[in-house]
């Protein structure tokens, strides 16, 4: 007597939804960390242009009263090597990080002498997503409406660690309290993980050549 054939329409069909939640899954995280990373820098290559096209037609800020900026306002272009160009805006709210790069606006303006303390995310669509990269020696360009500024960096932000309280890195000569600065800095700060943590990586990068636009 012939046994009856079992029905595998239940094992096929559980077998089907696993793969089709697993694509759809795949697709998300290709969104999350590729798609959404590429969309912001598209994103802020557009704006970047758009503020130096601008210049001539009073972007909100000609360099002369950095500090009279208001917040969020683009004040300029950061490049990092192998990077798109990053606005880079006035404070360090979300809005100013979201798909750019905050300043500390009580440190010093674009070339000014001092300590320029600038912040960015690691994250998918985070302007400062490959910081860890970043090696002493490398070069990066802020671009402003007055001039193009080349920093060239001294310590690279894998190297250094701090936490999220150790303000000493905004300072005018960072780690020196009181001293008057004589020379020009560009400080990076990024999170030094991707998950919440108070970690902070940090760069820092000397004036090096600056060239009127």
């Amino acid at each position: 007597m012939t046994e009856p054939t079992p029905k595998r329409w239940p094992f096929r069909l559980a077998v089907a939804l696993v793969a089709a939640a697993f694509a759809v899954a795949a697709a998300f995280g290709w969104w999350r960390f590729w798609g959404a990373g590429l969309q912001a820098a598209s994103r802020a290559s557009s704006e970047s242009s758009a503020y130096l096209s601008a210049c001539q037609l009073d972007p909100g800020f000609n360099g002369a009263d950095a500090h009279a900026v208001a917040a969020d306002v683009t004040i300029g272009v950061l490049t990092l090597p192998g990077s798109t160009a990053w606005p880079v805006r006035a404070g360090v709210s979300n809005a100013a990080l979201d798909g750019g790069v905050g300043w500390y606006q009580q440190t010093a303006a674009p070339g000014q002498v001092g300590n320029m303390a600038v912040v960015g995310q690691r994250a998918a669509g985070g302007a400062f997503d490959g910081i860890l990269k970043l090696n002493a020696g490398d070069t990066i360009t802020l671009q402003t409406c007055l001039a193009t500024y080349t920093y060239t960096l001294v310590t690279s932000p894998r190297d250094l660690t701090v936490q999220s309280d150790d303000d000493w890195v905004l300072g005018a000569v960072p780690g020196a309290s009181g001293l008057m600065p004589t020379d020009t800095w560009l400080t990076l700060i990024a999170n030094q993980d991707v998950r919440p943590s108070p970690d902070r990586a940090v760069g820092f990068a000397k004036l090096t050549a600056t060239s009127p636009r």
